[in-house]
């Protein structure tokens, strides 16, 4: 099943493997092609469903105000699961977290990979001339400069094509959700209600990202009831993308338990 489609927009949804089940959440500056690496390896022993955020990849848009973790319930009936853990980067461990509050019956387990909780703050620290550059990209709507600042931004170890192409595909739709802001999180925000998350989670960050998002994880794992830490060397906010195998590795022994 390509598509889920009740319940609100079309959600492009790809499949493998068989087990219990793991749902990858992308970046808010990629879509799901960017867990392909890792899900591979995954799903030696798990059912791994990565599916494109509304408005990103094969995924129509949103029509208004949405809650994200609605959209991976929505996923999960659509695919006949009942519970699965989820591993999300950056937006997508937002999303997870949101998920795991609002839904525990539905969530097993949680990895979160340079990321944070909806609601608390990260210090990032752009290079010079940088936000001079996104406002010319933006007043020219050229979505392919902005991608190249957000591959400056969060993939500063190099792009291959395939990840530049990826990060271009969705630059506009990056762009559309920093304006509008259609994402709903809970409210009061998941940052100050992190000890009702019962479900056990695995923090991850790369050694290259931004130290902001160390800082983050560390206040997670400090308000978190159940978590462990776990840092990647050689990888900077695309852990999956970076080090899948090791992500993988990481992830199994995690929900293996």
């Amino acid at each position: 099943m390509p598509f889920v489609d009740e319940g609100g927009p079309r959600l492009w949804c790809e499949e493998s493997g068989s087990g219990p089940a793991v749902v990858c959440l992308h970046e808010g500056v990629t879509d799901s092609r960017a867990w392909r690496p890792f899900a591979r390896l995954l799903a030696a022993s798990f059912r791994v469903v990565c599916f494109d955020r509304r408005g990103y990849g094969r995924s129509e848009g949103w029509n208004g105000p949405y809650a994200p973790a609605d959209d991976v319930v929505r996923v999960l009936d659509g695919l006949g699961i009942e519970r699965a853990s989820l591993v999300g980067g950056s937006m997508g461990g937002m999303t997870a977290l949101a998920a795991a509050l609002e839904q525990p019956a539905r969530v097993e387990r949680v990895v979160v990979c340079a990321s944070h909780a909806p609601g608390q703050p990260v210090e990032i620290e752009e290079p010079p001339g940088l936000e001079a550059r996104w406002e010319a990209a933006v007043a020219r709507r050229d979505f392919d400069a902005m991608a190249e600042v957000d591959l400056e931004v969060w993939a500063p170890l190099g792009a291959d094509e395939e990840l530049r192409a990826i990060f271009r595909e969705n630059a506009a739709a990056s762009f559309a959700e920093d304006e509008e802001e259609p994402a709903r999180y809970p409210d009061p925000p998941v940052a100050g209600r992190l000890a009702e998350i019962r479900a056990p989670v695995l923090v991850v960050t790369g050694a290259e990202d931004h130290p902001g998002f160390e800082a983050a994880a560390d206040e997670l794992v400090a308000g978190l009831p159940e978590a462990r830490r776990a840092r990647m060397e050689g990888a900077d906010h695309l852990v999956a993308w970076r080090k899948p195998a090791e992500l993988a590795r990481l992830v199994r022994e995690f929900l293996q338990g």
